[in-house]
């Protein structure tokens, strides 16, 4: 019983969707599976960390935070919903992990060797199709980001810049940042951010606070708010 809960909790994970129970047990044979308890607060990857493999997070809310490199801020992702740990990291030309992740509860992860997955998991056709669907979709939500907005007002310039820093549109997010630095990666007066910030606040899309915001449903804010014509 205990074995067959196990399968079945695979397949609710990328990249085995689609797979029978028969299929994944012969797929992972000889792939050995490593199971981890955390508690609250326990960090599972660090950011900058290499990504050695598959990590999939079978039990538990995960945090992720992200460091801008030149420490001008910090976004806080809460993920109550993340399946795996940046799956199209495990190839490509930068093989780390974007930001950190941590538990905000009790959790379980199951992590496979790089090593496992190109040797046995890659061999089959479904999985090998699921890895390629979730790089390209990554890819794909990138470049959607560079056209939701044609007129680039404040406030969408403010909201492009959380979401090409974010990993999922749900989930609430915390940014800590200045008002100045803000303006200066967008490329805005601190006037005009300013502004934005505040109206953003009036129509109940985030909860401005000491040193930084926070946006509970993004997904909303970005298909509901009015543009405002900024001062110049």
């Amino acid at each position: 019983l205990m074995e067959l809960t196990m399968f079945e909790r695979l397949l609710q994970l990328p990249p085995f969707q689609g797979l029978t129970t028969r299929e994944i047990s012969d797929a992972t044979a000889h792939v050995r599976l490593d199971f981890v308890n955390y508690h609250s607060g326990d960090e599972i990857v660090m950011q900058g960390e290499r990504c050695r493999g598959l990590i999939y997070i079978i039990q538990g809310e995960v945090v992720a935070e992200f460091r801008d490199t030149d420490n001008r801020f910090c976004l806080t992702e809460h993920l109550p919903h993340l399946k795996v740990i940046e799956p199209y990291n495990l190839f490509g030309m930068y093989q780390t992990y974007s930001r950190s992740y941590s538990f905000a509860s009790s959790g379980r992860t199951l992590s496979i060797d790089k090593a496992m997955v190109l040797r046995y998991l890659m061999a089959n056709d479904i999985i090998k199709i699921n890895m390629m669907n979730i790089t390209c979709n990554k890819y794909q939500q990138t470049q959607r980001l560079l056209c939701l907005f044609p007129d680039d007002t404040v406030q969408q310039k403010i909201l492009k810049f959380i979401l090409a820093h974010s990993i999922s549109r749900k989930g609430t997010k915390e940014v800590q940042i200045k008002m100045t630095a803000l303006a200066h990666i967008i490329h805005e007066t601190r006037l005009n951010v300013s502004i934005a910030l505040n109206q953003l606040q009036e129509l109940g899309f985030l909860t401005l606070q000491r040193g930084g915001f926070v946006i509970k449903n993004i997904q909303q804010t970005t298909d509901s708010f009015t543009p405002f014509t900024p001062h110049k």
